[in-house]
Parts: structure tokens; C-alpha cells; sequence
């Protein structure tokens, strides 16, 4: 079948390029460069490439996917790719603040160290927060997210408050979409400051690792019980959100607000995957995201308490999964996010634009992490990795830089054009990368240049030691797999990434 002969004899007039792998012993997986994908039997595939298509309905499938060349192919196949990539088309539109970098907790897998509270001179000054809400809105999107990022952002609420405010001053006079997020612990919320937050329609993301003993193990809290006020503060600020909606006149269940909350996979969750969906169910949270561990600095460090094997994961995942199709069954509302992700890459005619699963990655070209100190990285990993003494891919120093009369256009023209954005764009576009270009799942998957650069001491990854792509096509081999199955497919169309879903453009920097 795999003769060299017999592929050079493909009919390229009638079948265009495409992907493939054997899926099972009885089926092939094909997919394109639009994210189709089709199932194929032994002789379904061989008579594909022979140019023998014998069933119809399998016909009428490959045409319309577009793996089946007819007299409009090359018009519906360039606005489809077109469309399936318009995120290339837009510029910075998640900016990440770091208003201190002090924090009350000490988490065991926290991806860079923290400072002390006492440690006052590393919260951003009022200053320093002006010229960055300057510079982000003189960046080229009209769409913009500031989001609060890590470590702990309420230490320095004043300056929050005053990054909110000038921005939505700045967004009414040069015209632009403001939205803004909150990635916080939740041990220093109160009332008034909730009420600020909903007040300025400022979404709220943390994190929350299953039960009360193992997240106060892994997210360490010496002031009190860092579970118990996390999921007090998510009752209250679901319950609020479910106030507030529940007024408007297009009022829809289904699109209430939720508090974002994110779970990071350590040893100790792995045995207990019923008890975490079921935490998150009970707070009436209605996605998880199944996210394992990063190799960086404190979780790489504590490898014996935290970390696994890829088979331990991939096993914790499927029978995770295999829990949450099981709850929706039952008609309970709760889906897995990187799922929802791939999901909506598979299903639909558009990308979900997660900055963490798309080629090129997001950094330096749709996200940007402003630092307490006024340095600008190209993503928040980055910022964090130069805690570490390593500022390679810092993208502006705008304290050693020369301004002319507009210094902010000149701000954005040095970030967009600098080394560290070319290196980024290049090292994670999949399209000249060898295997990665060549795989079934192309149209999915990301590498993640950061990763690369820890686990390799190379931005380029190595396909054949990146085991971070070992954990993602388990991923889509769990998925494709339940995609034939017509009723779980129909479960599977409600988990696509939906536009009210504002916690996801956040998810991509929670730690």
C-alpha cells in the first residue's frame, strides 16, 4: 500500500495534499491543512490513493472535507485557510501585568521564586503602571486583555485599581476594546474588593488541586487554610455572578459567569481523579483543565513528591475522561478544556486562538508580559525564567532606551521588531520543523520554544526526545478515537470553546 511507486501515482488533479497514520489495525486517520479530518478502512484508503473510491457516502465526505479536489477547490480551500488562521492577522491583545512580585504563598510546583511580603521595592510604582497602559494601547489591536498576572496581584491593589481605571479612561478616547482579568489565590479578597471587580466587569481566575489536604499540600499557605478560603470565595463569587446575570434581559443559563479555576496534576492527584472532577462539579464549575506538570524550576527540583511518568498521566487522563463523558451522561455540565480546545480545532471552520496550542505560538505576537520593573518579556514564562538570571528573551528595556517625541509608538516598534519576536515566530511555526510538519495531528498540536530551551538547552525542539508531544497525541488519540462514537460526538459538540468563554483567555498564563 505504502509503495513508493503507488504514492508517486497519487492523482494530484483530483486528491490534494494530506496526512496520515494507522490508527488502528483497521483504520487510517487523514487530515489536511484546514483541520479536516476522515476516517478511513484498509481499502477505503488504499482505493483513495488509487483513485478508486467505491463508496459514496465515503466520497461525499472527502470532497466536502476538502481531501477531494473539485472546480472550486482552490477558492473554498483559501478562504477556508484563511479562516481557519485569522489570529495570524492580529497583533498583541493579551497583555500581562505583574504588579508585584511578592506573594503569601509557596507553592511546590510555583515556576520561579517568589519575593518575601516585606520585599516592597518589587511591586510595580504608579510610574512604572502609566507607561505600561501607554504602551499597550499604542500596540496595533483594537481588542485588548490586561490580565493580572502572578504572583499574587492583590498584595498591590492600589495599582490594580489604578491600571483599571487609566485603562478604561485611555480605551474610551482612542476607541478600543477593554477587557481585563484576575489571576489570584483569593486569600486576600474581601467584599470591598470583590465589589470593585464586579463593578469594572474584571473576570477572576485561580487555581484550585482537588481536595482540602492535597491543594494545601501542593499550594503551601502559612496564614490559614488556603483551601477552604479558595472554595469559599468561588461559592461567593459564582453566586454573584449568577445575581448579576440572571438580571440582564437576554438573560441564558447557560452563559452565567463562572470563576475560573485551574488544577495543576501532581502524584498526588493521579489516584484520586473522581474526587477532583467531583470538587470541581460541586462548586459548580463547569470545565476542568487536565493540566500536567512543567520541568521548571521548584516542580523540577522536587521530582520524587510531584512528578510521573507520561504513562501515568496518559492513565489519569483517559480514566478522567472517561469519568466526565460518564457525568454528562447523567446531564451533569462539566467538560475538560484542552479537550474543548482540540475540540474546537477538529469541529469547526475556526481556531480557538489558545495561545498555548496554536503555530506560531502566541508569544511576543499576541501576548506580552510586563514585568514590576518595566522590562518586557516575550511571554510570561520568559519574564519568569529571567527571575532566574536568565534574559535572553527579553523583548524591551525601556529603562535604557532613548525616546523620541512619541515614545510609545517607539516602545511598541522596538518590542515588535526585536530579535527576541523573530527568534519566538520561527522557533514555534511548525511548518519547517522535520516530523512535526509531517504529523496527522499538524493541524492541532504547538511547541512551546520555553520548554524546549529547559528540557533540551535548544528553542528547537527535538521531536524524537519531546515528550511534551508524547502527552498531546495521547491527547488526540483519545479524541479521535471517541469521535466515532456518534453519541459522545454529540457530547463532544458541546464542549467546543464557546465565544462567552471569557476564562479561556486566561487559562493559557495561570501557573
Amino acid at each position: 500500500m505504502f509503495d513508493l511507486e503507488k504514492i508517486k501515482k497519487i492523482k494530484s488533479d483530483k486528491i490534494w495534499f494530506f496526512r496520515f497514520k494507522k490508527f488502528d489495525e483497521s483504520t487510517y486517520l487523514i487530515t489536511n491543512d484546514i483541520a479536516k479530518y476522515s476516517f478511513l478502512t484498509k481499502e477505503e484508503f488504499n482505493d483513495f490513493i488509487s483513485w478508486k473510491i467505491v463508496s459514496w457516502v465515503k466520497y461525499d465526505e472527502l470532497l466536502e472535507r476538502k481531501f477531494i479536489k473539485d472546480e472550486k477547490y482552490e477558492t473554498d480551500m483559501s478562504f477556508a485557510y484563511a479562516k481557519k488562521n485569522k489570529f495570524l492577522a492580529y497583533w498583541p491583545s493579551l497583555h500581562i501585568i505583574i504588579t508585584t512580585l511578592r506573594c503569601n504563598h509557596k507553592c511546590k510546583y510555583c515556576h520561579a521564586a517568589v519575593a518575601p511580603m516585606t520585599a516592597t521595592e518589587m511591586d510595580m510604582t504608579q510610574e512604572t503602571a502609566k507607561k505600561v497602559v501607554d504602551t499597550i494601547f499604542y500596540t496595533s489591536s483594537i481588542d485588548l486583555t490586561i490580565e493580572f498576572q502572578w504572583w499574587e496581584s492583590l498584595i498591590n491593589w492600589d495599582i490594580v485599581k489604578y491600571i483599571v481605571e487609566y485603562a478604561e479612561v485611555k480605551s474610551f478616547h482612542l476607541s478600543k476594546n477593554i477587557t481585563f482579568a484576575l489571576v489570584t489565590n483569593l486569600t486576600l479578597m474581601d467584599d470591598e474588593k470583590l465589589d470593585y471587580i464586579l463593578a469594572h466587569n474584571i473576570h477572576i481566575s485561580t487555581s484550585l488541586d482537588w481536595d482540602e489536604e492535597t491543594h494545601n499540600y501542593n499550594r503551601t499557605f502559612k496564614n490559614g487554610n488556603s483551601f477552604e478560603q479558595v472554595t469559599n470565595w468561588i461559592k461567593k463569587i459564582n453566586d454573584k455572578y449568577g445575581e448579576i446575570d440572571s438580571v440582564n434581559p437576554d438573560f441564558n443559563w447557560k452563559i452565567i459567569r463562572k470563576v475560573g479555576a485551574l488544577l495543576t496534576v501532581t502524584k498526588k492527584t493521579l489516584s484520586k481523579y473522581k474526587e477532583v472532577i467531583d470538587t470541581y462539579v460541586s462548586l459548580w464549575l463547569d470545565w476542568i483543565f487536565l493540566r500536567p506538570l512543567n520541568p521548571y524550576w521548584f516542580a523540577a527540583s522536587d521530582i520524587e513528591k510531584l512528578w510521573y511518568t507520561n504513562e501515568e498521566f496518559i492513565d489519569f487522563y483517559k480514566k478522567s475522561m472517561d469519568y466526565i463523558i460518564e457525568l454528562n451522561k447523567k446531564w451533569v455540565d462539566i467538560r475538560e478544556n484542552l479537550s474543548s480546545i482540540y475540540l474546537s480545532k477538529i469541529l469547526t471552520d475556526t481556531d480557538p486562538n489558545y495561545l498555548d496550542e496554536r503555530s506560531p505560538c502566541g508569544a511576543c505576537i499576541w501576548q506580552v508580559a510586563y514585568n514590576y520593573d518595566w522590562k518586557i518579556y516575550s511571554c510570561d514564562e520568559w519574564r519568569m525564567f529571567a527571575r532566574m538570571w536568565d534574559d535572553s528573551f527579553l523583548m524591551a528595556d525601556i529603562n535604557n532606551s532613548d525616546f523620541s517625541e512619541y515614545p510609545w509608538h517607539d516602545t511598541y516598534n522596538k518590542m515588535i521588531n526585536s530579535e527576541t519576536t523573530k527568534t519566538m515566530v520561527q522557533a514555534s511555526t511548525l511548518d519547517w520543523l522535520p516530523w512535526y510538519n509531517d504529523s496527522v495531528y499538524k493541524p492541532y498540536i504547538w511547541v512551546c520554544p520555553i520548554h524546549s530551551y529547559k528540557t533540551s538547552g535548544n528553542i528547537i525542539p527535538n521531536y524524537s526526545k519531546d515528550y511534551k508531544k508524547i502527552l498531546d497525541y495521547a491527547v488526540l488519540d483519545y479524541i479521535f478515537n471517541k469521535l466515532r462514537d456518534k453519541e459522545i460526538l454529540d457530547y463532544f459538540k458541546k464542549w467546543i470553546v464557546r465565544p462567552w468563554d471569557a476564562s479561556v483567555v486566561s487559562q493559557c498564563e495561570i501557573i
